[in-house]
């Protein structure tokens, strides 16, 4: 779980310096200043969880999803919101869920879903840059 998890950290902190050094991706003007673009600036990055238990990783999994919600209200494209809406979903579950056992279920059945999402999120990030 902690892992799998670690993952969406780098993913988004790399993704947030893309953005804020402005590293030489392809991408116009407009979409750099759009709304998904002005989201992701807003980006502050929460702890991760600092120990293995339903809690803590349930607070962490809540203090993402408005980002997340914001993000897919905003995504740049039908498909990465369909994706980003994905994670929603997911982190909702995570965000709700009582017991550890049933987190970890819940991830391994959607781990496919979760790497869907953030090839989409980066994707979207990317276009941000410049």
């Amino acid at each position: 779980m902690a892992s799998s998890r670690s993952v969406l950290g780098a993913v988004v902190v790399v993704a947030t310096m893309v953005v804020s050094l402005g590293v030489a991706v392809p991408s116009s003007s407009a979409s750099g200043s759009s709304a998904f673009c002005a989201a992701v600036k807003t980006y502050k990055p929460s702890t991760a969880p600092t120990s293995i238990n339903a809690k803590s990783y349930h607070a962490w999994a809540k203090s993402l999803l408005p980002f997340y919600e914001k993000l897919a209200s905003v995504a740049p494209s039908s498909k990465s919101k369909q994706e980003l809406n994905k994670l929603v979903t997911i982190l909702k579950y995570e965000a709700n869920s009582t017991s550890l056992t049933g987190l970890e279920s819940y991830i391994t059945a959607n781990t496919a879903a979760w790497a869907d999402g953030l090839k989409a999120l980066i994707s979207a990030f990317t276009s941000c840059a410049y």
